[in-house]
């Protein structure tokens, strides 16, 4: 324990902030506290620790290979911390939980069940992207994410809940919903209604990639429709314009149509995650 001698939370969760807000003025803001001694005390961190823990950068304050080490050991502690004091506090454990957008009733179910097989859970849901989840997690701001696959798995666990193939979606009225399957080759004079890549990279590449291997192409239609009417509306009347989405994404909706695509169509995966080395990811390994 000598090694924490002089170092208290306070000082780590001021450390934490500074490094999450990327400048002394902006985290002494958050932290409602005057901007020198915010200063002073990190330099007291560094002058214990006995090493350096940011570049002090003329665009603000950038972690050095001393403070990212010591920055994840926090995250873990403080999560960990937190956890032990619910559990003295004998009350089920709070968990905030990421869900991207497009999640079937049953497959956040089937996450839940999974999330209490250990024991009981207060479960928090928040939308969120499946880029954003990555970020979040590693901070210790989530417990868990579900999101789309795939994405950089360093320092997560990972579980695959649904793993379904992608077939075309389109209106009830379009062409292609007369025929029971289709081939690549029906598609080469469609449009392709997207969504915005940014909310899953790692998806929208995969998949469009996997696209131009059969040797489909389309022209991108982007549109933010988690909305599922707003889906439906923009595909309605369109002779032009399909959409991939697993078979759940239509269930019963008499405007659309799903038809079965291939061969080898895409697949949509579907995971909960949680920080590898946190207290979390005992509870999906």
């Amino acid at each position: 324990m000598d090694e924490l001698t002089g170092i208290g939370i306070r000082q780590l969760s001021y450390f934490a902030e500074v490094a999450e807000a990327g400048t002394v003025t902006a985290a002494a803001e958050q932290l409602h506290i005057a901007q020198p001694s915010l200063s002073q005390q990190i330099r007291a961190l560094e002058r214990r620790v006995g090493t350096p823990l940011f570049h002090r950068r003329p665009q603000g304050m950038e972690l050095t290979d001393s403070g990212r080490v010591l920055l994840e050991g926090v995250q873990r502690a403080f999560a960990e911390l937190t956890s032990a004091v619910a559990a003295a506090r004998g009350l089920p454990r709070q968990a905030l939980v990421g869900v991207c957008s497009g999640v079937p009733e049953t497959v956040l179910r089937s996450a839940e069940a999974a999330l209490h097989e250990h024991g009981p859970l207060h479960l928090s849901l928040e939308r969120v992207s499946s880029q954003d989840q990555v970020g979040l997690l590693r901070r210790g701001d989530l417990a868990f994410g579900l999101l789309r696959l795939p994405v950089d798995r360093t320092a997560l666990t990972v579980r695959v809940i649904s793993d379904e193939p992608l077939g075309v979606v389109v209106g009830s009225a379009h062409r292609l919903a007369a025929r029971t399957a289709l081939t690549w080759d029906d598609l080469a004079d469609q449009q392709l209604l997207w969504f915005p890549a940014g909310r899953a990279p790692g998806y929208a590449s995969q998949v469009l990639a996997q696209l131009a291997e059969h040797g489909w192409s389309p022209v991108l239609v982007s549109v933010d429709h988690s909305s599922h009417t707003l889906f439906r509306h923009t595909l309605s009347g369109r002779s032009d314009l399909v959409a991939l989405r697993p078979r759940h994404a239509v269930a019963d909706d008499p405007g659309l149509a799903w038809r079965p695509v291939g061969p080898r169509a895409p697949r949509e995966r579907l995971a909960l995650t949680a920080l590898r080395d946190g207290p979390w990811a005992k509870l999906i390994g």
